[in-house]
């Protein structure tokens, strides 16, 4: 495992915006570390991460969300929701000699039914990530966290719930969750039941849920 910056052993989530609050809820957003790449440098051998595994609770965990962002925008003419994909800066030059940089809203558009899906998606990750770190005592949302990953096996998008494990650039252990995957594993739901509610539109999925286990190494 041989980059800087943050290192990931096992492919992440995005956690729980870029456009929109639509492709990552959250904070703490992390960068895949590609198989066998990297540049050299003061590295450490890495343990590996795990899964993702479907979660094995049976428990019933439901969640619902009502939209009432502004930049959230419905368009009727063809049935979807535009939202803000990014920021750009308008002001380069200024910037460049000393002046507060301004910035305007980069918009894109979905399908209706494909932001809702996105929507109900994210909001079972937190609802299953809440549940998790309730039923094993864990307060700190940096030690178990939900998130969206396009990389479980089977699934165009899919709910995951993660322990994380850091280590500093030396290979020394930061921070650990103090949870055993296979715990992990068996306190996930299964399935979370979301309701995704914008405006007389409902909404409605039974959301997979997966559990992993993610290392990062920062430098």
């Amino acid at each position: 495992m041989k980059r800087r910056g943050v290192l990931v052993a096992a492919g992440t989530a995005l956690p729980i915006p870029l456009i929109g609050g639509c492709l990552a809820d959250g904070s703490n957003a992390v960068q895949r570390a590609e198989a066998g790449g990297g540049s050299g440098g003061n590295t450490a051998s890495l343990p590996d991460g795990k899964g993702p595994v479907r979660g094995e609770s049976d428990a019933e965990v439901t969640v619902r969300e009502v939209e009432d962002r502004e930049n959230i925008a419905y368009i009727p003419e063809n049935d979807t929701i535009r939202y803000v994909s990014a920021w750009r800066h308008t002001n380069h030059e200024a910037v460049e000699a000393g002046e507060k940089p301004e910035r305007e809203a980069v918009y894109d558009t979905l399908p209706f039914t494909e932001w809702a899906a996105r929507r109900c998606t994210f909001a079972a990750a937190r609802a299953a990530a809440d549940h998790v770190r309730t039923e094993l005592d864990v307060a700190d949302p940096r030690s178990i966290s939900g998130g969206v990953s396009s990389r479980v096996e089977g699934e165009r998008s899919a709910a995951v719930v993660e322990s994380v494990e850091t280590y500093d650039w030396d290979g020394n252990l930061v921070h650990e969750t103090g949870v055993a995957f296979e715990t992990l594993v068996a306190a996930t739901p299964r399935t979370v039941h979301a309701t995704y509610v914008f405006g007389e539109r409902e909404t409605q999925l039974d959301v997979p849920v997966y559990a992993r286990h993610v290392v990062l190494q920062h430098s």
